[in-house]
C-alpha cells in the first residue's frame, strides 16, 4: 500500500501487545480456567505465544498445549475464563514504555484517537479506564462489539465511525497478523511494533514496524515522510 503519512489524523490502537503488557493477567484467568479441569498450568511464557484472534482460541490452543484437546467445552470454558478475567484484567497489566508519554504526545498534536481490540470491550474499557488519562481514547471497540471479530474490517470501520474518522485519514497500530488483516481488509495502513506477542512480526506484512514508542512518533512527525 502506497501511503502518505502526513495525511494521517486518526490512530486506532490495538491493546493487548501494543499498547498494554498483559500477558501475566491473561495466563492467570487461562491457568484458572485449566485448574478447574484438573489440568496443570501453562508457563507464561507459552500462554503470551498463544494470544491473538480472541479468548476462545487462546483457550483452545491452551487446551491442545495440556494436551487436553478431547475435553475442551469452548463455552464453558469462555465463560469460566471471563468470569475470572474480568475481576483481574488489570492485577498486573501496564503500558509499555514510553506508551503513556506517546499517547499524550499524539493527543497534544490533536490526533483523534481509538482503540480497536478482540479483548471484550467491557474489560478494554477496564483497562483504557484505568490506566489512560480521561480523554485519551474517544472510542473503544471490542471482540464483542459487532458480530466479527479482527481480521474482519468491521470492529476497525466500527471505531472510524464513532470516531468520525476516514479511513483514508487513518493508521492502525498493533503487533499481530489480526492488525495487519483489518487493516487491509479496511484499506487502511498499518504499522506493528516488534515488542509484542508474535515472534516473526516483519513477517506479517506491515507499511512498517517499529521498535519502540519513539520510532513511532519520528515516523508520524517528520516532515515529508512517506
Amino acid at each position: 500500500m502506497t501511503i502518505s503519512l502526513s495525511s494521517i489524523d486518526t490512530l486506532v490502537w490495538d491493546l493487548d501487545g501494543t499498547l498494554v503488557d498483559s500477558a501475566s493477567d491473561i495466563a492467570a484467568s487461562v491457568n484458572n480456567v485449566l485448574s478447574s479441569y484438573q489440568l496443570s498450568p501453562l508457563a507464561n511464557a507459552d500462554v503470551r505465544t498463544m494470544i491473538g484472534n480472541g479468548a476462545s482460541k487462546l483457550l483452545e490452543r491452551a487446551f491442545v498445549k495440556a494436551g487436553a484437546s478431547d475435553i475442551y467445552d469452548s463455552d464453558e470454558s469462555y465463560r469460566r475464563f471471563l468470569a475470572h478475567y474480568e475481576d483481574h484484567c488489570c492485577d498486573t497489566t501496564v503500558f509499555y514504555p514510553g506508551m503513556e508519554e506517546l499517547l499524550s504526545g499524539f493527543r497534544a498534536l490533536g490526533y483523534k484517537q481509538g482503540v480497536c481490540t478482540n479483548k471484550p470491550v467491557k474489560m478494554a474499557d477496564s483497562i483504557v479506564d484505568r490506566l489512560s488519562p480521561s480523554g485519551t481514547f474517544t472510542a473503544v471497540v471490542g471482540g464483542d462489539s459487532t458480530p466479527f471479530r479482527k481480521p474482519d474490517a468491521q470492529p476497525l470501520r466500527l471505531c472510524l465511525e464513532l470516531l468520525g474518522s476516514k479511513t483514508s485519514t487513518a493508521l492502525m497500530i498493533g503487533d499481530s497478523a489480526a492488525d495487519v488483516g483489518v487493516a487491509r481488509a479496511a484499506n487502511v495502513p498499518v504499522v506493528l511494533f516488534s515488542w509484542g506477542y508474535t515472534d516473526d512480526v516483519h513477517a506479517l506484512g506491515a507499511d512498517y514496524v517499529v521498535e519502540n514508542s519513539r520510532a513511532l512518533f519520528k515516523l508520524l512527525n517528520t516532515p515529508g515522510q512517506e
